[in-house]
């Protein structure tokens, strides 16, 4: 499900990556995440979808970090 969505929204520029890279940073890739992690990541990228939606950056809404300092 994770990667259908990322698929999904991938024509909008892959927003859903930066979403899923910070939830695997550190590991190879999803296929390493415990199944706590990937329902978190599902969770998130359902709530980044409502962003997208609403026009609310990931920033504001707390699922990436700000890359400024």
């Amino acid at each position: 499900m994770i990667r259908h969505i990322r698929k999904r929204w991938r024509s909008y520029g892959d927003p859903m990556q930066a979403v899923i890279d910070e939830a695997c940073f550190g590991l190879a890739g999803i296929d390493q995440l415990d199944d706590e992690g990937l329902i978190a990541l599902h969770r998130r990228l359902e709530r980044a979808q409502d962003c997208i939606r609403e026009g609310i950056t990931f920033e504001d809404a707390g699922l990436i970090r700000s890359m400024v300092g």
